[in-house]
């Protein structure tokens, strides 16, 4: 063969490899079927029952791809939707959002539990009723046939959706909670559990084995046990058989313990592991590409050499080997930094679960770097490059902590600057490499003096030689660096149109009101308290008596005032106002409930009561109050001067009518009170009171007295005398009483009960009064009355303090009187 021939054939043996670190590249517009580009596309709702099923790993939040929807019910009121997540079998299901609002759920989201909302939610709980029904399938092979979907017409026993994770769900419409369309959803989840080699002796069988329920499969976020499962599994990945991998896939146990090295993210901060994987991989993408993806959280080197695939995590290293002179044929090609690979300054884009999921940036130096070195910071880096920005963007789609993702950001920059590379063809004796290794290198005439390269590239010719790559190592670039905590950054927070905020508060008040003609009824005025929401348009009142089950509208209001007429005294009203904004979407309600006082109320004291004397006469006047269920004023007298009340005075004038203010009456030495007395009966709660005090009236004298009291010896009708009083007459005093001792209602000392009591009573005097002539007279008595109500005793009283209608202390004295009667004759 001659040496041409041998030329021609040089390279024999290729090892090839799949590194971490793509070059940045433009980002080209999202087309609509590129719907894993990103973290906007996972998220949104997708109507197709071919399209294909994503892949999740670690936690993520996506969107449904909705392959069944049906409505049905009166009015079509049900709407039944079988929504796709991805491929199975899953953890855990975490969080549902409808239109953009997390669902409270009346339990946990268990794999093929039928699930509603929780009371505690007032956005889908309306009226006492749960609106939605929701049944998770994690996607195990032999999952059955969703309960809640086979409510439908056309959702058969057939219609398992074997292996993939889905939703079913069950709608009712409401129009305060649902705007109109199928209702958009959102799902964060854990996703796929996968096989961990180092649990398992057995090598973890078949590479399809997808559902293995052993402790050797497990939900994990491992970025080399990620991979393994992908290239492992035959639906959706490589279906490399266990034969693919080394001895018991030890590069893949190494990398996984090396991916949960713990590091403290900034100081104080909680230890979280080196790399982790949160990923949605689109299963029609490129096997290549979805495996590029995977090795980009972990600085992963996956490679192929002699038949057996490998993975190695990219960090700090001893060398594998010393290369001098004596190793290397021929000379070296160094080469330096290129321009397009360096940069001053890394942005990285990854997904942020606190910013709703959607893709954030970092970059190092980060804008605010004065508390890094001098040579980290941006300006110096920036002079170094003749004041010539070198900007690299990278995606990190598998990344969602923001620590993780500025750490990669930071190694990518510092390779970038320090990447002096060199070719090389090297002697038998390194083909004890593998791509990844790290090397030194001592060649006088480069300068390099045991200095660390790593290998990223090597073939093996037919001669044995091996030809080498390698590009400068330092293990100073991959030493955790602690970061500044991120800023606590307030969220903009901009209305939305379709959330209305309930009113602040509703008051509630009656009072009475009157119609020209003069017919009085009660009111009740509701106060609203305004929603702190932008766009309302307009507030909803509702009331009901708290008997009745069912609300009815009163009127549909833009200010804050309203007022229900022809409410009844007495009874209690619950009262409940909702918001509704421009768009029409409605608020919750917010109550209030009030018994209503009106016409029950007391009404307000006279005022400015006044006497003038005049010969004989009192001339009595006082102050019109503004009530306007104002009935009659009663004028009541009393022989006392001074501490006189309206129990122990006697009715003078039974009523005198509105609109009268004045009235005459016969002047006497001693009380005038004075009350008013509202068309229901009640009593202004207290009286006014005016004393006179005058030493003669006209030109009467006393001709004759006579005194009754205490003995009362005279005719009883009805009543009876007890300890120096007239009383009402009762059939059980406390001597005659039958029963248990304590069985009377009423006074402890008399045994009276109020069913035993006489109405009315009266008293004939012992003798008639004889003045012994004819004359003209008047004839006046000075009588001492006390009122109880032996039903209504403070001891005696039952339910709540405050429960008796009518005044506090009762209205016994307004409604009991003695009074004199008198017949004349003059034999």
């Amino acid at each position: 063969m001659s040496k041409g021939i041998l030329a021609q054939v040089a390279v024999a043996v290729v090892t090839t490899a799949i590194s971490y670190a793509k070059r940045p590249k433009p980002k080209p517009p999202n087309a609509p079927s590129q719907q894993y580009e990103s973290a906007q596309g996972i998220l949104v709702n997708k109507s197709s029952n071919n399209e294909n099923i994503p892949l999740v790993y670690g936690q993520r939040q996506l969107g449904i791809q909705k392959v069944f929807v049906e409505s049905s019910g009166t009015n079509n009121n049900y709407l039944y939707l079988a929504g796709v997540l991805c491929e199975g079998n899953i953890e855990s299901i975490d969080e549902i959002y409808v239109n953009d609002k997390l669902v409270t759920w009346s339990g946990s989201l268990t794999d093929q539990t039928v699930r509603t909302v929780n009371s505690s939610d007032t956005n889908y709980y309306k009226d006492g009723a749960s609106l939605i029904s929701v049944q998770p399938f994690f996607g195990l092979d032999n999952q059955p046939v969703s309960s809640l979907l086979d409510e439908s017409n056309n959702w058969g026993s057939n219609h398992k959706l074997s292996g993939v994770a889905y939703l079913a769900f069950k709608f009712t419409w409401n129009q305060d909670a649902f705007t109109g369309g199928v209702p958009d959803v959102k799902v964060t989840l854990k996703g796929r559990k996968i096989y961990d080699p180092r649990l398992d002796s057995t090598k973890g069988g078949s590479g399809s084995h997808r559902e293995d329920t052993s402790s050797t499969w497990a939900f994990s976020n491992n970025p080399s046990l990620c991979l393994l499962d992908y290239i492992r599994n035959s639906r959706y990945g490589k279906g490399l058989p266990n034969a693919a991998f080394e001895t018991n896939y030890d590069s893949f146990k190494t990398s996984a313990t090396t991916c949960e090295t713990q590091v403290a993210p900034y100081t104080s901060g909680a230890n979280i592991n080196l790399f982790t994987t949160n990923i949605v991989l689109d299963t029609n993408e490129k096997l290549l590409e979805n495996v590029r993806e995977l090795l980009n959280p972990m600085r992963g080197i996956f490679t192929y050499t002699s038949g057996v695939y490998k993975l190695l995590v990219e960090g700090t290293g001893s060398s594998a080997m010393t290369i001098d002179k004596d190793k290397i044929i021929g000379g070296i090609k160094i080469y330096g930094e290129k321009k397009n690979y360096k940069f001053n300054r890394v942005i990285g884009t990854f997904v942020n679960p606190d910013k709703n999921w959607q893709e954030d940036t970092v970059s190092f130096p980060p804008a605010d770097d004065s508390g890094l070195p001098s040579g980290d910071q941006y300006a110096s880096m920036l002079a170094e490059d003749n004041g010539t920005n070198l900007e690299g963007n990278f995606d990190f789609k598998g990344i969602t902590n923001p620590y993780t993702a500025e750490e990669m950001c930071e190694v990518l920059l510092r390779r970038s600057r320090n990447a002096l590379g060199v070719d090389l063809m090297c002697t038998s004796e390194a083909l004890n490499l593998s791509i990844g290794d790290i090397v030194e290198l001592t060649y006088s005439t480069g300068g390099f003096s045991a200095k660390p390269f790593r290998v990223y590239g090597l073939s093996i010719n037919t001669d044995s030689t091996v030809n080498l790559q390698l590009i400068e190592h330092q293990d100073s670039f991959y030493s955790w660096a602690s970061k500044t905590a991120a800023p606590v950054i307030a969220d903009t927070t901009l209305p939305n149109p379709n959330t209305t905020q309930p009113p602040a508060s509703v008051t509630l008040d009656d009072q009475l009101i009157e119609y020209s003609d003069g017919v009085v009824i009660t009111a009740l005025d509701v106060t609203i308290g305004a929603s702190p929401d932008s766009f309302v348009d307009y507030y909803q009142v509702e009331y009901k008596l708290s008997t009745e089950s069912t609300y009815q509208i009163s009127g549909q209001v833009r200010g804050l005032n309203h007022r229900i007429l022809n409410v009844v005294d007495g009874l209690i009203y619950n009262v409940r106002v909702l918001a509704i904004n421009t768009l029409g979407v409605k608020s919750t309600y917010t109550s209030a409930s009030r018994t209503i006082v009106g016409g029950i109320a007391p009404p307000s004291d006279v005022d400015d009561f006044s006497c003038n004397i005049i010969g004989s006469d009192a001339h009595l006047s006082w102050t019109q109050i503004s009530d306007l269920d104002l009935a009659y004023y009663q004028i009541r007298f009393s022989t006392l001067t001074s501490g006189a009340s309206w129990a122990n005075s006697v009715s003078l004038v039974e009523k005198v009518a509105r609109p009268a203010t004045s009235i005459t009456v016969p002047a006497r030495v001693g009380s005038y009170l004075v009350k008013a007395i509202d068309k229901n009966g009640n009593y202004s709660s207290n009286e006014a009171v005016i004393a006179t005090n005058i030493s003669t009236v006209g030109n009467f004298n006393a001709i004759v007295t006579q005194t009754e009291s205490p003995t009362f010896s005279g005719t009883l009708i009805n009543v009876i005398v007890s300890e120096g009083t007239l009383r009402l007459d009762s059939s059980e005093l406390f001597d005659s009483g039958i029963g248990n001792f304590d069985d009377a209602i009423g006074f402890f000392d008399s045994g009276l009960t109020a069913t035993d009591l006489y109405s009315t009573g009266n008293y004939l005097f012992t003798s008639p009064i004889d003045l012994g002539s004819v004359y003209t007279s008047r004839v006046t008595a000075s009588i001492t009355q006390t009122s109880d109500n032996l039903d209504d005793l403070f001891d005696a009283r039952s339910g709540a303090f405050d429960d008796a209608q009518s005044n506090f202390d009762g209205d016994t004295p307004a409604n009991c009187n003695a009074h004199i009667e008198i017949a004349l004759s003059n034999d």
